[in-house]
């Protein structure tokens, strides 16, 4: 009877003993002792943002008298004496006038596809442009600027029609053809002939407002005034903006300039002659070259004015003025390491990894850093040098080389 209770016990302590350590494996499994992160690309710009705001050769018209319609768009060049603008008798007539010549330019495409005129037939090419036509007009929405509207809805009737063609089917475009003639008929029984013309005062870029802003600050005045004179009337420029659509104005130079204000210590990092890739806030201006042309440091050490100078001319960059911009230095690309998980190992640092269940090292290339992390070039299946998609081990205990982590 003893030896049967002594067997009992002790398959008692044996299935206990079983249970405590399926428990640990999976405490161990579910609660590691270390944490890993995968190492992934990660990309980042080393760049400055400052405030300030475009000064540039700007000649306004003093035409602000009728109502009015563009012939240009802002950023078109123009010459001296061409038509700019159209006069009307008034607001109606300029509505309709406008609205009978958008009626004019559909019945023309809906014409050229009733012909089978397809134009580009390449149906990722035909993709491509659709989403580029949206992604244009959503900037444009982004800047409150609502007057291509017609023009998209143009585009979008071609290049759909286009591909719905390509891809085989077939597009009737009578029924919206007959309508758009009808249309056309009744806006003419109006008498819709402009009253006259606007003619551009100026070669030059033109431009179909004003801001308030072209005359505080010219770039015949950036290299006779101080440092502190200039900061005043940068100030000056963001405190004066009003938005006017009554004259017009021609930038006379396709050179212009963007005066800044940044701390000593972020204008030490630029130098004088030196390009640079910039980006506008809120503009679809982007990786435009700019050219370091003065640094004027404050009398108290506080801050120093910025002159860049531009020397390209588009739509976007004709109607600029006070947003911010971003000097941007280099972009990086490699993988990003919590300082938290270097280590450093016979003199060299780096970090450990999980490969498979043991505990590697892998040396870092750093590229850049800052106080909380730095990025080590992007290799793959390097032996010594960490790589894209090891296991990091950002966080764990009594970690070395060779570690068998199963056995934690």
């Amino acid at each position: 009877m003893k030896s049967m209770s002594g067997l009992r016990l002790m398959a008692g302590l044996l299935a206990a003993l079983l249970i405590l350590y399926i428990s640990m494996q999976v405490y161990l499994v579910s609660f590691p002792s270390y944490r890993t992160e995968v190492a992934v690309l990660y990309e980042l710009s080393d760049e400055i943002t400052a405030s300030g705001t475009v000064v540039r050769n700007e000649y306004v018209s003093d035409d602000s008298g009728g109502v009015k319609y563009y012939l240009v768009s802002d950023g078109d060049k123009v010459a001296k004496g061409e038509n700019v603008a159209e006069y009307y008798r008034d607001a109606g007539t300029a509505v309709r006038s406008l609205y009978r010549q958008q009626l004019e330019k559909e019945l023309d495409i809906l014409t050229d596809l009733s012909k089978g005129n397809r134009g580009n037939t390449n149906l990722q090419s035909i993709r491509k442009s659709v989403y580029g036509v949206l992604s244009e007009y959503s900037s444009e929405i982004g800047r409150q600027d609502y007057s291509g509207i017609d023009s998209v809805r143009r585009s979008l009737i071609s290049y759909l029609s286009s591909y719905e063609i390509s891809a085989g089917g077939r597009v009737d475009t009578s029924v919206r053809a007959e309508e758009v003639r009808t249309e056309i008929s009744a806006a003419e029984a109006y008498d819709l002939e402009p009253t006259g013309y606007v003619t551009a005062d100026e070669s030059g870029f033109f431009v179909s407002f004003t801001d308030g802003c072209e005359s505080i600050l010219t770039p015949d005045m950036l290299g006779s005034l101080a440092p502190e004179q200039i900061k005043e009337l940068i100030e000056e420029a963001h405190g004066s903006y009003k938005y006017s659509g009554d004259s017009y104005k021609i930038l006379s130079d396709y050179n212009w300039y963007y005066v800044c204000t940044m701390t000593q210590e972020e204008a030490s990092r630029l130098r004088t002659g030196r390009m640079y890739s910039a980006d506008f806030s809120f503009s679809s201006s982007t990786d435009v070259p700019a050219k370091v042309e003065t640094i004027l440091p404050s009398q108290d050490g506080t801050y120093s004015v910025v002159v860049l100078s531009f020397d390209r001319m588009n739509p976007a960059a004709s109607v600029l003025r006070n947003e911010d911009i971003q000097i941007k230095f280099t972009n990086y690309r490699g993988i990003r390491v919590d300082k938290t998980a270097l280590r450093l190992i016979d003199g060299n640092l780096g970090v450990f990894i999980k490969y498979g269940s043991l505990v590697k090292f892998r040396k870092v290339d750093i590229i850049y850093e800052t106080d909380d992390f730095i990025l080590s070039s992007a290799t793959e299946g390097s032996g010594s040098i960490l790589s894209l998609y090891d296991e990091i081990i950002v966080q764990g205990k009594n970690l070395y080389v060779d570690r068998d982590l199963s056995r934690s």
